[in-house]
């Protein structure tokens, strides 16, 4: 199982128009063959939190390949900032 979290830090004045690109990306990921979970959480602070769990590698590989995640990879660079991946720790 892939488990991460990737953390979007909206460019400033874009924090709408980055909720508005991202709401599609995270509705037709959580139905794809493979997804476990694909959750977004956001604050006040124009930061968004995708947190995401795959069955495998390859599920992973074709949400990547996906029109709907290479559509908003187009748009991102308009809106956001930074962009940092997560992976879980594992402990134990």
């Amino acid at each position: 199982m892939i488990e991460f979290s990737v953390v979007i830090f909206a460019k400033p004045h874009q924090e709408e128009t980055l909720l508005d690109a991202l709401t599609p990306l995270v509705k037709a990921s959580r139905i794809e063959q493979g997804a476990i979970m694909y959750d977004l959480h956001s604050c006040e602070d124009g930061v968004f939190v995708i947190t995401e769990k795959w069955e495998s590698q390859a599920a992973l590989d074709a949400h990547e390949a996906t029109p709907h995640f290479k559509g908003f990879q187009d748009k991102a660079g308009a809106l956001v900032e930074k962009v940092l991946r997560l992976p879980l720790v594992k402990i134990g």
